[in-house]
């Protein structure tokens, strides 16, 4: 085998992307004929072989020679088989095989990468097959392709001569582009494709039905597109008024709709070019020239159509003149974020499809193209077009994994959409082109933003517990702390302190504080406060003095009501203020439902907790819809678990108490604990409770956990819960409901719910409207976004707050006029959410809280969903700590005894590398506030508190980093790479990550595929594949350097057994000395520690066999430096030997020598962490040995007496605070040759990290220098 020519850069991009996973068929390219009339089979199949016999690309192969990849083109006889195969008759087996032989992958490295399937149908009825790779094909090889065959079939034929001229050959191009990269030729094109994609977003957003994979799936699928005659007469005409192409027209409205459907104004396309050079030299020839060119538009600061025109047509002309430079090489110098999930610089593309593409002509034949049913997915979204004679005409290709059929065509809708108002208001900003129209638009805003008409129930909050008390006095209505209250003696208590709050001259519309535990009084406070008319403001115990305070110095109440005997100045107790009043009458209070009910503070951006005051409407609105929904029986048990300060108290205390139930206060010590509250509830027989979704997850781990249970309506909510897990509930106790509901406290609690979840893996959509209620999803103007395009959450109607207590600029901030309902207003939550197919809503996140790393926008409800799916994880939330450096944090609880090396494998067969946590944080279960929400504070704290230190990072850790270290630096000319860094952020390209893989078979014995170094870039992450298959280490021999010359550094361990501190130092060394690190052995499965430090000298040097001829300079830090000491004394006699002794320190003092124990477990864990020797996945045996390594080597020291050597001795002594006195005169009296002393200023552990070492490394050149002189 013999490499005929490199690679184009073109094949190199599209080899490598064939080497990935899933790539599979991606790169086939396919086309189809009905061939109808007398069809010569014969004929067809040798005018097949003579067309592969004059194109060259049709007998090649791809080989890897040395790690790079080049073309074999075969014989010219090699031909190219027609596969005849007949189907008369079976209809089924005739489809089957128009649909797998498109789908049928190629081996590249065997020829003929294209392949002819004749198909007879019937008498005189054919169907031709045809697949080409696209490593040696393209858009313009299809038309020469079928136009030759076309004229050799007639030729052969007829018996005459084809008058085809000699073509030019692919590898001929292959080379001179190579030989033009190489030059001063590409050097403008660089400077011209740096700089402008220079900051360009790495993906683009669109909006998807499921998830990114981890890898990219080309599976893919079309819809159709056509303009219509009148859109395409009307773009054409704006296209010549302003200059421009119908080309550069549409692919202006193409970019338009990315920017409109992502939210991203950086949009970036790519394009592809001929690229068949000037002259027409390449116009004949078969192969790959097809360059795709990343056309780049900025929708930044509302630009009009007309300027929108202008500036693609600028762009694509620079893009067209530069258009020689490799998609490739561009991509190495923009350089952005890899991710094998996607394709760097764009993830959509446009083409635009001649005519008269691909058109066969047999001689005597009705040919007939038949509809390509094969649409792989290059990209996210690929949008084909050619001006047919109806009007520009195609399709939109789409990925399946990221799209449904119907979200394609809807996208196709939209774009026809944007070009109908581009050719119409070319004058216009962009930004007011809709996209939808007012069929779409009326649908949104009626059927899905707009909840059902609300039904209102007679009585207000007042009226329905005093209904219920005269109707049911010796009901029981509270149950707490083990003691009953019937309705008659609540109704008294209340009107008692009604009266008593009268007196002391409290009137309706003021504010009373309650500030209670969990008691009667509680209920007792609320209810006498709302007869009164007033407001209530519940100041939760728990919370902080000072807090509560700034609460009532913002509320400013009519007075505080308080069961605390510690409770502050001012603070009235409730029972005395109670006793006050009389239960004669009721007092008469007409409470409106626009009157204020209770005033509930929340945490503001500030800092500041800010006052929601909510009206009775809003609250008698929401017990409203429940009861249209569920109905109430008197005298069934409901609970109170939240705290009066979480607004879902106010379900839990008030619609019970409204309705004839009995509200059971759940005790302050079952709260916290889910086991202890189910029995609690079962004890009750609870049919009615919230609980938060914490303890939803924590049941759902085992549903087992429901038996006993009366529940009948449950509600949760207040965070993302698996819709699955709902379901789970459901199914298992028979007869219960679930409320799954959203909302802010602005907004009553809750004001959209969704019921009846199905089983899907997927977070529980927030549903619909409730009656009375609106949802609208809105874009930065206000109006409503399409199906699957985040929105920002809108609430309106009966749900809203009045707004914020005492606080008007902000309310009028948050609480914003209602577009689409005259004089109504309308909420601003701040939340982003999307419209699924259904008309329900599912939250998308915050607009504050967007998580941005590495240009890379992720959803934490999606990486969370992902931690969920692993085995084991019951709980888990993701946030992003900004202390610092910014970086995912995963919280989780479960996790099945994990790792978290393990818990980041699990996710990556699920999510792309960026969305992949950088810690992991475990707890029992997750810290939860007194609202049940998530404590983010907590999470964070206990994530940063438990993230391993990391030294550095830098430098390798055993073998398997070292020797990619190696590897990597004899492939990237980077200057300083460590074992953290991405390949391709240090100058790694898909050519090099080819020569890494084989580089990496040849030093390990094992393939690593090009999908691995792309998936897992770092050599942490690399050498953790590598250790996986092979996790025995090679040996106690380490070859830092190989070296050209007669001189060695040789480097001895320290007592922790490894070698991998020297290698900062082996950098600064001359190039020609080899460097050799020493490993102790017993770090190793199955290997055993040597006896003695003489026993490791005699060993190590049996090992290096040093050479009579050859320097040797011995160097040992700490422990490292008795061996290599002993080491040159039993070499006594060889003549170019020195040694090296790193702040080796040493006594005479028998009592310090006894003084030196082994160290416990802990303490060396954490001097293995401060020496960098934990590595991902590391396990505890490997610890063990390093423990057992240690302690042994240090015994071993204990018990060594150096004795006298004839060595040449150096001895480095750190002068820090760490020194060691005597060690200088120990070593003096022991060297009978020549001695010296070094001070070096620096600790005994930071010789080879600080500004010592290159005062050590130009030492130990000194001594090569001495030595060679010899």
């Amino acid at each position: 085998m013999q490499v005929s020519a490199p690679l184009s850069s073109a094949q190199q991009r599209i080899w490598t992307l064939s080497q990935l996973d899933g790539a599979g068929p991606a790169y086939n390219e396919a086309m189809a004929f009905a061939l109808r009339g007398p069809l010569d089979r014969d004929v067809l199949a040798r005018a097949l072989d003579a067309l592969a016999a004059r194109h060259e690309s049709l007998r090649t192969r791809i080989v890897v020679e040395e790690g790079r990849p080049g073309q074999v083109v075969e014989p010219a006889d090699a031909g190219l088989p027609l596969t005849v195969t007949d189907v008369t008759g079976r209809p089924e087996e005739l489809d089957e095989l128009r649909r797998t032989d498109p789908l049928t992958p190629f081996d590249l490295g065997r020829a003929p990468l294209a392949r002819a399937r004749l198909l007879i149908v019937g008498p005189e009825h054919h169907i031709l097959l045809m697949t080409v790779h696209h490593v040696v094909f393209d858009g313009a090889s299809r038309t020469i392709l079928l136009r030759e065959l076309g004229v050799l079939y007639g030729a052969l034929l007829r018996g005459e001569p084809t008058g085809l001229p000699e073509p030019r050959q692919y590898r001929d191009y292959a080379r001179e582009q190579q030989d033009w990269l190489a030059g001063p030729g590409p050097a403008p094109h660089e400077t011209y494709w740096r700089d402008r994609l220079d900051g360009v977003p790495p993906l683009l957003e669109l909006p998807t039905d499921r998830p990114r994979p981890a890898m990219q799936d080309h599976r893919g699928a079309r819809v159709p597109i056509s303009l219509g005659d009148d859109v395409t007469t009307a773009l054409k005409a704006v296209a010549r008024a302003h200059g421009v192409t119908l080309f550069s027209t549409i692919l202006t409205g193409w970019s338009l709709l990315l920017s409109r459907l992502s939210a991203q104004a950086d949009i970036v396309v790519g394009v592809p070019a001929l690229n068949r050079g000037k002259g027409g030299g390449n116009a004949g020839v078969l192969g790959f020239f097809v360059n795709t060119l990343p056309v780049r538009t900025d929708f930044a600061g509302s630009p009009t159509g007309a300027g929108l025109l202008k500036q693609v047509r600028a762009t694509l002309r620079g893009a067209i003149d530069h258009a020689e430079l490799p998609l490739e090489r561009v991509v190495e110098l923009v350089n952005p974020p890899r991710s094998p999930a996607h394709t760097p610089l764009f993830q959509t593309g446009f083409a635009w499809v001649p005519t008269q593409h691909g058109v066969l002509a047999l001689p005597g034949v009705d040919v007939e193209p038949i509809d390509d049913r094969y649409a792989p997915a290059k990209f996210d979204l690929t949008l084909a077009l050619g001006d047919e004679a109806g009007g520009v005409a195609g399709q939109l290709d789409y990925a399946v994994a990221l799209f449904d059929h119907e979200t394609a065509e809807r996208y196709a809708r939209y774009l026809v959409r944007l070009l109908t108002q581009l050719a119409e208001r070319p004058e216009d900003e962009v930004a007011s082109y809709e996209l939808l129209d007012e069929t779409e638009r009326h649908e949104i805003l009626t059927r899905w933003s707009t909840g059902p008409a609300p039904r209102r129930l007679p009585g207000g909050l007042v009226e329905r517990f005093e209904r219920e008390a005269d109707a049911h006095p010796d009901t029981p209505a509270l149950v707490c702390d083990g003691k009953t209250v019937t309705y008659a003696e609540l109704d008294r208590r209340a009107t008692r302190l009604a009266n008593a709050l009268h007196t002391r001259g409290v009137r309706p519309g003021q504010v009373v504080g309650v500030h209670s535990g969990r008691s009667a009084e509680l209920v007792v406070a609320v209810l006498g406060i709302l007869e009164a008319g007033a407001a209530y403001l519940p100041l939760d115990p728990a919370q902080p003095p000072a807090r509560l305070a700034a609460m009532v110095e913002d509320a400013r109440p009519a007075l505080v009501l308080s069961d605390a005997l510690d409770r502050p100045d001012g603070w009235l107790s409730v029972t005395a203020v109670e006793a006050e009043g009389h239960a004669t009458t009721r007092p008469v209070v007409r409470t409106g439902r626009a009157d204020l009910a209770y005033v509930i503070y929340t945490s503001g951006s500030t800092g500041r907790p800010k006052g929601v005051a909510v009206t009775h409407g809003s609250v008698l609105a929401l017990f409203d819809q429940w009861l249209g929904r569920f109905g109430a029986t008197p005298g069934e048990p409901t609970s109170a678990w939240s705290s009066i300060g979480f607004d879902a108290s106010v379900h839990e205390l008030l619609l019970p108490l409204t309705t004839g139930a009995v509200l059971h206060v759940v005790p302050e010590d079952v709260r916290p604990d889910p086991a202890a509250l189910l029995e609690w509830l079962r004890e009750h027989r609870v049919v009615q409770a919230f609980l938060p979704p914490a303890y939803v997850r924590w049941i759902d781990e085992d549903l087992s956990r429901l038996a006993g249970l009366a529940l009948r309506q449950l509600l949760t909510g207040v965070e993302p819960l698996s819709e699955a897990a709902l379901a789970r509930f459901e199914e298992t106790l028979p007869g219960l409901r679930v409320c799954f509901g959203y909302g802010p406290t602005e907004a009553t609690l809750y004001a959209t719910a969704h019921f009846d979840p199905r089983p899907l893996d997927r977070p529980a959509p927030i549903g619909r409207p409730l009656p009375g209620s609106r949802l609208y999803l809105l874009d930065e103007r206000l109006r409503p976004v399409p199906p699957g395009v985040a929105g920002e959450v809108f609430l309106a109607g009966d749900c809203l707050a009045r707004g914020y207590l005492n606080r008007p600029g902000l309310t009028a901030a948050q609480f914003v006029p209602d577009p689409f309902v005259p004089g109504e207003r309308m909420y601003r939550t701040g939340d982003l959410a999307r419209w699924l197919a259904d008309g329900e809503a599912e939250y998308a996140g915050r607009r504050d809280d967007q998580i941005k790393l590495r240009g890379f926008r992720i959803e934490p409800g999606e990486v969370t969903a992902a931690l969920l799916a692993v085995p084991g994880v019951r709980e888990a939330a993701v946030l992003v700590d900004r202390t610092g450096e910014p970086r995912l944090v995963a919280g989780i609880a479960g996790g099945g005894g994990r790792t978290p090396h393990e818990l980041r494998a699990a996710l990556a067969e699920r999510l792309p590398d960026y969305m992949i946590p950088s810690v992991f944080a475990e707890f029992d279960r997750l810290p939860l506030g007194r609202s049940g929400k998530l404590d983010r504070g907590a999470l964070l704290a206990h994530a940063r508190d438990t993230a391993p230190a990391v030294v550095n990072t830098a430098a390798p850790r055993d073998h398997v980093e070292l020797a990619l270290l190696r590897i990597w630096r004899s492939l990237l000319l980077h200057p300083a790479i460590g074992i953290s860094d991405d390949f391709f952020d240090v100058g790694g390209t898909s050519i090099s990550a080819i020569k890494l893989a084989h580089a990496v078979g040849e030093e390990f014995g094992r393939e690593l595929p090009i999908r691995d170094v792309i998936v897992h870039p770092t050599i942490e992450a690399q050498a953790a594949l590598l250790r996986a298959d092979s996790p025995a280490a090679g040996g106690s021999l380490i070859e830092f350097r190989r070296g050209a010359g007669r001189q060695r550094v040789v480097c001895v361990h320290p007592a922790g057994g490894t070698a991998f501190c020297y290698l900062p130092l082996s950098g600064l060394l001359p190039d020609d000395a080899g460097v050799v690190g020493i490993q102790s052995p017993g770090l190793n499965p199955g290997e055993e520690v040597l006896p003695s430090v003489e026993a490791m000298a005699t060993e190590y040097l049996r090992l290096l066999d040093p050479r009579p001829d050859e320097s040797l300079v011995l160097c040992g830090l700490s422990y490292g430096g008795l061996i290599a000491h002993e080491m040159g004394r039993q070499l006594a006699g060889h003549p170019r030997v020195s040694v090296v002794l790193l702040d080796t320190n040493a006594t005479d003092d028998p009592a310090a020598r006894a003084a030196i124990e082994p160290v416990p477990a802990s303490e060396f864990r954490e001097k293995l962490v401060r020496f960098n020797g934990m590595y991902p996945g590391i396990d505890d045996a490997q610890i063990d040995r390093y423990h057992r390594t240690y302690n042994h080597n240090r015994l071993t020291a204990r018990d060594h007496e150096p004795g006298e050597s004839p060595a040449r001795l150096v001895f480095v002594q750190a002068v820090g605070e760490d020194t060691v006195p005597g060690s200088d005169e120990f070593w003096r009296r022991r060297a009978t040759g020549e001695f010296r002393i070094e001070p070096a200023d620096c600790g005994h552990w930071d010789m080879l990290e600080s500004d010592a070492l290159p005062q050590v490394a130009g030492l130990i050149t000194a001594e090569l220098t001495e030595l060679a002189a010899r």
